[in-house]
C-alpha cells in the first residue's frame, strides 16, 4: 500500500506547483499581476538595452548610476526588478509549502522544495554553460568543469524529453517517475556544483582580484540560494522571521563591511553564494512582511514596507550606497520595503479598478518558461543580428523590433494561459 501512495504522489508531483495551488483556494489576482510585472520587466528590459537609441527606455534596464535611471544613492530603476521577484515568491512561499505539505505530506513537501531550489540553481548552470559554449566559438577554452556540467545538461535533457513522452497516455505510467528522478536529479547535482565552485571563486578573488577559475553564478542562481537560505523559516511564525532575518542580515552585514569585502562581493553577480545570504535575509523579510499581510492587516504590512525602504535610505550614511552588486545593507532594506510599496500598489488597485485585459496575469503564469524563451529565442535573436539592426538602429526600427518582440511574447503568454498550461520547477 505504501508502495502505490508513493507511485501516486510521484506522479501528481508532475503537476505544476500552481495548479496544485488554484484547486480548492482562490487566488489573489493582485499577486499574480506583481509577479507578472516582475517578469515582463525583467525580461523586456533585458531586450530594449540593446537599442541606444531608445533613449530612456533602453536605459530602463542599465544597472550602472552614470548611464541608467537613479533612484536613490547607488540604485537604478533596473536594481530593484530582482529584489520585487523575490518579493514575489516571498508572498506564496509559505502558502505553496503548506499547500504541498497539506496533499502530499511534510517530507514530501521538504524534497520537494530543497530539490526545488536546487533545480533553479541548476538550470541558472545550465544557462551559463550555454553562454560558455557560444564564447568558445570567439576562443574561450572550455574546462573541466565545463565539460561535467554539459554532462549533466545532457541528463537533464533527456530527462525533460522523457517527461515529454510521459504526457502520452500509454506511456505516463511506466516514465513519469523515472522522468522525474532524471530530470530533477540532474539540475540539483549542477545546483550543489555550481554553489560549491561559487563560494571557491570568492576566495580565488581574495588572492588575485577579479580571477575567476569558474564564473557561473547570474540570477537564477541566486533566487535557488534565496530560497535555501529562506527555506527553514517557511513554516515559522512572522516574528520568528523577523528575527532570523534580522541576525541573518546583522551577521551579513559586518561581514560586508569588513575590509575589502564588499569589492569582493562585488566582483561576482550579485554576490555570489556569500552575498546569497543577504537575499536569503531579503527573502525571509519578505515571507514576514506576507504572513502579516495574509493576517488581514494590509496597512500594517505596507506600513513594515515603508519602514524598511526608510531605514535602508536613512543607515546609507554610515554603511553606504544602496550597490546591487555586492547586495549592500542598505540594498537588501531598500529592496525589500521598495518591493512591497509597489506590491500595495498593485493590491490597492485591485480595489478601484475592474481588469479586463489581464496581460500581466498571462505574463506571471509562467516565470520559468518565459525567462527561458527570452533567453534562447531573444538572446539568440540579439547574438546573430548585426549591430547596425541593434546597437546602430535608428529609433523608428528599434521600436518596431521592441513592439515585436513585446507582442510576441504576449501573445505566447496569453496562450499558455489559456490552454492553462504552467509549468514551474
Amino acid at each position: 500500500m505504501e508502495k502505490v501512495e508513493e507511485v501516486n504522489i510521484q506522479k501528481d508531483r508532475m503537476l505544476p506547483i500552481d495548479d496544485a495551488k488554484e484547486k480548492g483556494s482562490k487566488r489573489i489576482k493582485s499577486i499574480d499581476r506583481f509577479r507578472g510585472f516582475c517578469v515582463f520587466c525583467m525580461l523586456i528590459f533585458q531586450f530594449l538595452k540593446n537599442f541606444p537609441s531608445l533613449g530612456i527606455l533602453a536605459r530602463l534596464a542599465d544597472h550602472s548610476t552614470s548611464t541608467g535611471i537613479v533612484i536613490a544613492p547607488g540604485m537604478t530603476l533596473a536594481d530593484i526588478i530582482a529584489p520585487a521577484f523575490i518579493f514575489a515568491i516571498g508572498l506564496t512561499f509559505t502558502l505553496s509549502f503548506t499547500k504541498w505539505q497539506r496533499l502530499y505530506g511534510t517530507k514530501n513537501a521538504i524534497i520537494h522544495y530543497l530539490e526545488r531550489a536546487l533545480s533553479i540553481v541548476g538550470l541558472g548552470t545550465f544557462l551559463d554553460l550555454c553562454n560558455k559554449v557560444l564564447d568558445s566559438m570567439d576562443g574561450y577554452t572550455l574546462n573541466a568543469f565545463d565539460y561535467t556540467v554539459l554532462a549533466f545538461s545532457i541528463v537533464a535533457i533527456i530527462g525533460l524529453i522523457l517527461r515529454l513522452l510521459a504526457l502520452i497516455p500509454a506511456w505516463k505510467s511506466k516514465l513519469a517517475v523515472p522522468a522525474e528522478h532524471i530530470f530533477y536529479g540532474a539540475l540539483s547535482c549542477m545546483g550543489i556544483m555550481n554553489i560549491i565552485i561559487t563560494t571557491i571563486d570568492f576566495f580565488a578573488i581574495q588572492n588575485d582580484f577579479g580571477a575567476f577559475r569558474y564564473n557561473y553564478w547570474v540570477t537564477l542562481q541566486g533566487i535557488g540560494f534565496a530560497i535555501l537560505v529562506a527555506f527553514p523559516f517557511v513554516k515559522s511564525k512572522w516574528w520568528v522571521k523577523l528575527i532570523g532575518a534580522s541576525v541573518i542580515l546583522v551577521a551579513y552585514s559586518v561581514f560586508h563591511q569588513i575590509g575589502d569585502n564588499k569589492a569582493w562581493l562585488d566582483v561576482i553577480v550579485h554576490g555570489g553564494t556569500i552575498g546569497g545570504f543577504g537575499w536569503g535575509a531579503m527573502l525571509i523579510f519578505d515571507m514576514m512582511i506576507a504572513d502579516v499581510y495574509f493576517m488581514k492587516k494590509r496597512e500594517l504590512a505596507l506600513s513594515l514596507s515603508a519602514i524598511f525602504c526608510a531605514l535602508g535610505l536613512f543607515l546609507t550614511q554610515w554603511l553606504g550606497v544602496i550597490n546591487l552588486g555586492s547586495c549592500s545593507p542598505t540594498f537588501i532594506l531598500v529592496g525589500v520595503g521598495l518591493s512591497g510599496v509597489i506590491f500595495f500598489i498593485f493590491d490597492y488597485l485591485d480595489k478601484y479598478i475592474t481588469w479586463k485585459f489581464e496581460v500581466l496575469v498571462w505574463w506571471g503564469k509562467n516565470p520559468i518558461i518565459m525567462f527561458l524563451v527570452e533567453f534562447f529565442v531573444i538572446g539568440v535573436y540579439a547574438t546573430v543580428m548585426p549591430a547596425s539592426a541593434l546597437s546602430g538602429a535608428s529609433w523608428w526600427l528599434a521600436g518596431v523590433q521592441g513592439i515585436v518582440a513585446i507582442t510576441l511574447l504576449t501573445a505566447f503568454a496569453y496562450l499558455l494561459a489559456r490552454k492553462k498550461k504552467s509549468i514551474s520547477l
